[in-house]
């Protein structure tokens, strides 16, 4: 008998503890956001939370024109204006992701600005630890990131049959494609 009554308490307190960590909202390495959720996403990292939320304007009844992303961290409040005629229709899904794409050990930042077309483009900024803000990297198919050999890549298609690599290193704070 004990042992049912300890395990109806070890169910009932995993029931609580699970239910708990269902309403809080979990700091993640990748937000989904879409037309119908435009939900604040929230990263935690060795500098403390970064929440960013997604500033849009209505063009229509099943459109929006994402204009902004508004940051808030430990390092202040900062807007980041993204590529210019940004839109994102009513079914369509996009990220905001926190890729380390200097090497330098600091989460960066990317949104998602392409949407329905079959290569990912993103705005990328990186994080300027000196300056303590993000720093606009310009707009780029979601990269493929090698920690080892410190360069980015990414396929993309150029047609039906047809498939492109690009390769880009960082030269000083600037990317630089290696092979055209």
């Amino acid at each position: 008998m004990k042992k049912i009554i300890i395990l109806g308490l070890v169910f009932i307190f995993n029931a609580c503890n699970a239910q708990h960590h269902i309403s809080d909202p979990a700091p993640t390495t990748e937000c989904g956001f879409s037309y119908e959720d435009l939900k604040e996403c929230i990263h935690q990292n060795a500098h403390g939370l970064v929440k960013i939320k997604i500033v849009t304007e209505d063009l229509g009844s099943d459109e929006k024109l994402i204009k902004a992303l508004t940051v808030v961290s430990s390092h202040g409040n900062q807007t980041l204006v993204v590529s210019p005629d940004i839109s994102i229709l009513a079914g369509d899904i996009g990220y905001v992701l926190f890729p380390d794409i200097n090497f330098d050990s600091n989460p960066d930042l990317a949104v998602t600005t392409s949407f329905g077309t079959p290569n990912l483009y993103l705005d990328y900024w990186v994080f300027d630890p000196t300056q303590q803000k993000y720093i606009f990297v310009g707009n780029y198919p979601k990269f493929d990131i090698n920690s080892k050999t410190k360069t980015l890549g990414a396929t993309i298609k150029d047609s039906a049959e047809q498939y492109q690599t690009m390769n880009w290193k960082w030269n000083g704070n600037s990317l630089k494609r290696m092979n055209p």
